[in-house]
């Protein structure tokens, strides 16, 4: 199989000692270095910060969740979820990925599975580290948390492509973690017109949206919905980051 440069990344270890990946070339012409897929002040860190704590919150108020995460990659958000599930004992109704790198899918897929022996050294070794930091300070095992994964990804095909201005939605979700590359790289993600739709068509009444972005359009179209938007604090050096949240009792 191929390896992370065949891929075009490159790994950088943060400042938590996690891994994340590093596009090689930049999408971006005013930026000389590709964009990371999280903040180097803490791939595991940022990702609890931003997604894991959320997980929690949506857990403990539905039963049976569904999950829309927009962007698998190096598979954080799901091994957030599924270690905030198992602490509470909880159940998931859904988790549906979007990656639009395909071989990232098999990857996480293979690895998942423990087909390690199908994945070059370097590229289950960073899925180890992902996981050891992800569970770092619990007493959840690695085999605990790949099987309840399981039960969601059987096979890539489990794993949706990327998310497109006409992708129909499978379900209506209580929890979006919308981690997908900035607008400048991905534009159609960031577009009002899409985010709105994804809003409409796709959004339970009861539902949370976090990411790490600060976009207008977002915040316009989270509001245009009736989510209340709530402007965190961002991780590490980021200036800031959003919540939108719509219908939980205690709100």
């Amino acid at each position: 199989m191929k390896s992370w440069q065949d891929l075009g990344f490159e790994i950088e270890i943060t400042k938590d000692q996690s891994p994340t990946l590093r596009l090689l070339q930049s999408l971006d012409p005013s930026k000389e270095f590709g964009e990371s897929m999280h903040h180097s002040g803490g791939a595991s860190t940022e990702t609890t910060h931003l997604y894991g704590n959320v997980a929690a919150d949506v857990l403990g108020k539905v039963k049976d969740p569904h999950f829309m995460v927009v962007g698998l990659g190096l598979g954080y958000i799901e091994m957030n979820i599924a270690r905030e599930a198992i602490k509470k004992n909880a159940s998931v109704g859904l988790i549906t990925s979007y990656e639009s790198i395909p071989e990232l899918s098999e990857f996480f897929i293979e690895w998942l599975h423990d087909r390690g022996g199908n994945l070059p050294i370097e590229v289950a070794d960073v899925y180890d580290q992902v996981l050891k930091h992800v569970l770092s300070e619990n007493s959840i095992s690695d085999k605990e948390l790949k099987s309840f994964l399981r039960n969601h990804f059987e096979t890539v095909k489990d794993v949706q492509g990327p998310l497109g201005e006409n992708t129909e939605f499978v379900s209506r979700y209580h929890g979006f973690f919308y981690d997908a590359y900035s607008s400048k790289t991905h534009p159609h993600l960031w577009d009002e017109v899409f985010l709105n739709r994804l809003l409409s068509e796709a959004a339970s009444s009861q539902c949370s949206l976090s990411t790490y972005a600060v976009k207008g359009t977002l915040k316009r179209a989270l509001k245009n919905h009736g989510f209340q938007v709530i402007e965190r604090e961002g991780f590490f050096s980021k200036r800031g980051s959003t919540l939108g949240v719509r219908g939980w009792i205690d709100l």
